[in-house]
């Protein structure tokens, strides 16, 4: 019997027992594997749907495979051809499940650098009572540049522009200006669109295009005291360089959720910059309950769309890694 396959998805029994329902509904029968169980490589051998994570040499393995849909946005570790039985396999992402939680996750950041937090969070742990030194900033009234207007950009900028900032955003290729932008710029102008900046947030996808894009250049470029962001991947940011430009105060501090080498060496000297938030690839959790529904959603969709014969959302160009 033709079989659809879960691992390591963050879906309740409820959820679960829905595609459950839906695959029997055409036939298939819902095979649900423990992500801390064992199986033999060829476990997928009758699946033709795939959800979640599954390790590379299982989907070898899966011959009947037909459709593979990520559970998180960002699939540049399963743009390998390499990993498919076949070149016909179709790859979607759960882009659209994110945008908001990460969004969030940079105001957070962004202001708790604008605010000081970090600085009053050493004090609370020595019980001082003073103010910090330095000045305060404000999203109002600031320029904020996004690098990147997919979901989690498109988030970031709605929420930048509602509270008061100017907001340039770069993108890949020419579009109508969205409403929540004020400059639109593409690639080849990064350099124009991080001057004057108060607030670059990288929301970049990792692919060979966009590896390295934020480099030494761009944060020479970027203007003394800027706050940096990044929340898509860790590769394209010359991390070295961040390094140095908060050493040297030229940027004033930075937000980061992903880094070069993932989890980051103990004996990095990022760690012990005294400007800079650094969370370990968190800030689009699959167990996030408002996460895990939307991405429920956009499965069901596509379900209901390939069951039809009709054309999947998020489908991913293997060739260019988006």
């Amino acid at each position: 019997m033709k079989q659809l396959g879960l691992r390591a998805v963050p879906f309740d029994e409820g959820q679960i027992a829905a595609i459950k329902d839906k695959a029997a509904q055409h036939g298939y029968e819902l095979l649900q594997l423990d992500p801390k169980g064992s199986y033999p490589e060829d476990a997928l051998k009758d699946c033709e749907l795939l959800m979640g994570y599954f390790p590379k040499e299982m989907v070898k393995k899966a011959v009947n495979l037909k459709w593979l849909q990520s559970a998180s946005a960002g699939v540049d570790k399963l743009c390998d051809l390499a990993m498919y039985p076949n070149d016909s396999v179709i790859l979607t992402n759960s882009s659209g499940a994110f945008g908001i939680a990460i969004a969030e996750y940079l105001l957070t950041g962004l202001l708790m650098l604008m605010r000081r937090m970090p600085v009053y969070l050493e004090q609370q742990k020595r019980h001082e009572w003073k103010q910090a030194p330095g000045g305060i900033g404000s999203v109002y009234g600031s320029t904020v540049t996004v690098i990147g207007l997919g979901d989690l950009g498109s988030n970031f900028a709605k929420r930048m522009k509602a509270l008061g900032a100017t907001v340039r955003a770069v993108k890949r290729t020419v579009c109508e200006k969205p409403e929540y932008v004020d400059e639109l710029y593409t690639n080849d102008k990064l350099l124009e669109a991080v001057k004057d900046a108060d607030v670059v947030a990288m929301c970049l996808p990792g692919t060979p295009q966009t590896e390295g894009m934020v480099s030494a250049e761009v944060m020479a470029a970027m203007k003394q005291g800027a706050y940096l962001l990044n929340a898509g991947r860790g590769k394209t940011l010359n991390q070295d360089a961040l390094v140095q430009n908060l050493k040297s105060g030229h940027l004033g501090g930075a937000v980061i959720d992903v880094a070069v080498v993932e989890p980051i060496p103990a004996d990095d000297p990022i760690w012990d910059l005294p400007n800079i938030v650094i969370t370990p690839h968190i800030s689009g959790n699959d167990n996030d309950s408002l996460n895990a529904n939307l991405m429920f959603d956009i499965y069901m969709e596509n379900l209901d769309r390939y069951f039809a014969g009709e054309k999947l959302r998020n489908v991913i160009d293997l060739k260019r890694g988006y």
